[in-house]
């Protein structure tokens, strides 16, 4: 089992995500807040942070929150949520993974299928 933390300014779809973390067998935790994201991120200790791209007022909060996670827990996994379809011509890949810049572990779309949260989920936290 692992322990997920979701930040996510949509409590929809952060309740959605935790329940099909939670189906899944893993605990999952909530913050909406993306202020309190690096804070909450110690107190929970996650294996895997699952983070939206864009939050009210901030389109690109989730690429700073990703660096300043990253900055402090640097072998945190995070899997970065995403509206834009990877395979457009707008879109996110793995090979826009850059340590410094874009540090996740990997892109996933919205809306989210569960069997590819819990594949990556179980990726990040295999020992």
């Amino acid at each position: 089992m692992a322990r997920v933390l979701v930040i996510d300014d949509d409590q929809d779809i952060a309740k959605a995500t935790a329940m099909m973390l939670e189906a899944g067998g893993h605990k999952a935790e909530i913050e909406l807040n993306e202020k309190k994201a690096v804070e909450r991120v110690g107190q929970v200790k996650p294996d895997v942070v699952v983070l939206d791209v864009m939050f009210p007022g901030n389109d690109t909060a989730g690429f700073e929150l990703a660096r300043d996670i990253h900055s402090k827990y640097e072998k945190l996994p995070i899997v970065m949520v995403t509206s834009v379809n990877e395979h457009g011509k707008l879109g996110f890949s793995g090979a826009d993974v850059d340590p410094s810049w874009l540090p996740v572990s990997e892109f996933i779309e919205k809306p989210v299928k569960k069997e590819r949260l819990l594949e990556l989920v179980r990726k990040f936290t295999a020992k």
